[in-house]
């Protein structure tokens, strides 16, 4: 167990300053989240070509099968990166999940939990650019209950940690191109344009708006809104509302 956890976040930000490389930080935050129960840890970073880097403890058959199985362009830890800005548990189980999955994503997970990952956190990160995937990915085969019972009250402590370790890689490596890592190579996907009045929903959504409140702002029924994300969804090839923000943001079809 560990009795402060605040002291190994001292013993951290010390290891990440006397850090001279991405690799010696990265070791400096392996040491810190396997004192956290970690099994596996990975860290995602999008550069601005689209494609992202990893960082990562996973064994090297499944990043060969990620890769081989363009698995980047449909990975749902992936999408709850991009969907949330705060922490999301998931577990292989499915119970929950933060995220709706399709078919494929599903086998991902199955076969993800066949790393010793079969539950995990997954932290969104602070990446120079807002439409940037960054996000450290812990995972371990504990029980959803027993996972949950040992994070709790721990998110500050591993969020501020993962904060710390992405800023370190980018000052020491800022678009990773001297470090050896696996890389994926995104699918490029060209989409449908979004009509104004569908743009304008995805907007107010982004903001916080409800469904009611849109219809209010943009003087339509409440019906109409729900066709014009429903159409937004299907150009975006996107399976939820959060999903279809982001992409519309990253496309450029919409600014926060």
């Amino acid at each position: 167990m560990i009795s402060d956890p605040n002291n190994d976040l001292y013993d951290l930000l010390n290891a990440l300053e006397n850090a001279h490389n991405v690799p010696a930080a990265w070791q400096a935050g392996l040491r810190f989240f396997r004192k956290f129960g970690a099994r596996q840890v990975t860290y995602g970073f999008e550069k601005p070509d689209g494609s992202i880097v990893f960082l990562t403890t996973l064994p090297d058959w499944w990043m060969h099968h990620y890769l081989d199985n363009n698995y980047g362009s449909c990975d749902p830890l992936i999408d709850v990166a991009r969907a949330y800005i705060t922490p999301r548990k998931f577990e292989t189980p499915f119970t929950n999940f933060p995220v709706t999955l399709s078919s494929k994503a599903r086998q991902i997970l199955n076969e993800f939990g066949e790393t010793e990952s079969t539950a995990g956190l997954v932290i969104p990160g602070m990446p120079p650019m807002p439409q940037q995937l960054s996000a450290m990915v812990i995972s371990n085969t504990m029980d959803t209950e027993e996972f949950s019972k040992f994070y709790r009250g721990k998110e500050t402590t591993l969020i501020l940690a993962s904060h710390a370790l992405q800023q370190r890689y980018q000052e020491l490596d800022h678009q990773f191109n001297q470090t050896d890592v696996h890389l994926v190579r995104e699918r490029i996907t060209h989409y449908p344009a979004l009509s104004p009045r569908e743009r304008e929903c995805l907007l107010w959504l982004c903001k916080g708006l409800r469904n009611d409140a849109i219809a209010d702002r943009m003087g339509i029924s409440r019906v109409t809104v729900e066709m014009h994300l429903r159409n937004c969804r299907t150009k975006l090839n996107a399976r939820t509302r959060e999903q279809a923000v982001v992409t519309a943001i990253k496309q450029g079809f919409i600014t926060p």
